[in-house]
Formats: structure tokens, sequence, C-alpha cells
């Protein structure tokens, strides 16, 4: 089994697929009226957008995101310079190794140095 892809449920989906790409620096290889996907290796991360009227927003599935040690820092700065949020910092900590954000749409997301 493996998991395929998961998806945040987003009610702006032109600004949060604009947020994704800055961030990951790469382009949606799907793009449709109300999904939008990024190809991240060997998961896709996925864009639904809240035209049905779920009251749920933000934070209801959190991606991580590993990266090595010395391209993490490039990540933690554009997150931040595109509107993103510390949650929680645990990136000094060596049991956690990650940073928590929320994205300017309320969804959180940890990006985080490779560890087991």
């Amino acid at each position: 089994m493996r998991i395929r892809t998961l998806y945040l449920k987003v009610n702006d989906l032109k600004g949060a697929s604009l947020f994704w790409e800055n961030l990951l620096q790469i382009k949606p290889h799907k793009c449709f009226d109300t999904w939008h996907e990024f190809r991240c290796e060997n998961i896709n991360l996925g864009l639904l957008l809240n035209d049905f009227g779920d009251t749920v927003q933000g934070s209801n599935c959190v991606p991580v995101f590993e990266f090595p040690d010395a391209i993490l820092p490039s990540y933690i700065d554009r997150a931040t310079q595109l509107g993103a949020t510390i949650v929680f910092d645990g990136l000094m900590d060596e049991h956690i190794l990650s940073i928590v954000f929320s994205d300017p749409f309320g969804n959180e997301f940890e990006l985080s140095k490779f560890h087991d």
C-alpha cells in the first residue's frame, strides 16, 4: 500500500496554489477549476476548492516536508516571506527536528530536517 495523495480543502484555490507553487518552487502538474495537484516525489499534494459548503477550514491535514539541513533554511525563509506564520518551532529539539507553520489560508504544514 502507498499513500498517493494528501489534499487540503481551500476556499481560495488560486491563492493557495500560488502559495504552494512559490514555497515548493514547482508548478502543479494537474490544474482543473476545482483541483490543483503538486507532485512531491513519492506523494502528491492536492488542493481542493471548497465550493461545496464544507465548514471545516484549515489544519484538516498536516503534511510534513523533509529537507537536507543545507537547504531547509531557505524553505523556512520562503515560507515566512510568503505569509506563513510559525505555530511551533521544534527545529532544535532533537526529538522533533521540525517547525510547524500555518499558511495564509489556515492550513498547517511542517518543514523538517531528515530523520527517522
